[in-house]
């Protein structure tokens, strides 16, 4: 029995070339299916990044524009606008009030044209803005997003396009949804 048993195991040579070619063929299949779902998703964790920070600069906005409403002029005028500057936004989202930069200097934070946001204090609807948020270094040097004022709501754009990494600040519909 030991005989056979030896005999057995000597005749037994491993896997067969056809074997692993194979293997070697569903390996390079599912590859070849997961690595672009893969980089997909990075890319959409790194927009989602640039968009959390466009909201949290709206709702910056919004909190300033309130807290501004208050002043002696816009109490006043009951239709005032209370007007929200870049380093005051900046301050409220942690970026750097003079650059606009994020700490990690990844993204930057702009205000379009004037350098301030508007918010009616009676009707809540913006009447200036937009605030754009733009990628500054690899990998989200070609992402940008913008939080642009169309009839007073703000409403978001973003772009992956590595040809125009910026938004157009007067154009409400450059770039595509988010």
């Amino acid at each position: 029995m030991l005989k056979l048993l030896r005999r057995r195991v000597a005749n037994e040579a491993g896997f067969t070339l056809m074997e692993l070619l194979v293997v070697v063929l569903i390996v390079g299949v599912l590859a070849a299916v997961a690595v672009p779902l893969y980089l997909g998703y990075v890319r959409d964790a790194r927009l989602a990044e640039g968009k959390a920070l466009g909201g949290n600069a709206l709702t910056a906005a919004q909190a300033c524009a309130q807290q501004n409403s208050g002043s002696t002029a816009a109490a006043a005028n009951a239709n005032a606008t209370a007007n929200c500057t870049l380093a005051q936004i900046a301050q409220r989202i942690g970026v750097d009030p003079a650059t606009g930069n994020t700490p990690d200097g990844r993204w930057s934070v702009g205000i379009g044209a004037g350098a301030e946001i508007a918010l009616n204090s009676t009707t809540n609807l913006f009447s200036r803005g937009p605030i754009m948020i733009t990628g500054l270094i690899a990998p989200v040097d070609n992402m940008a997003t913008g939080m642009y004022i169309v009839g007073g709501i703000p409403r978001m754009r973003c772009t992956l396009d590595s040809a125009n990494a910026a938004l157009d600040p007067a154009n409400a519909n450059s770039g595509t949804t988010c």
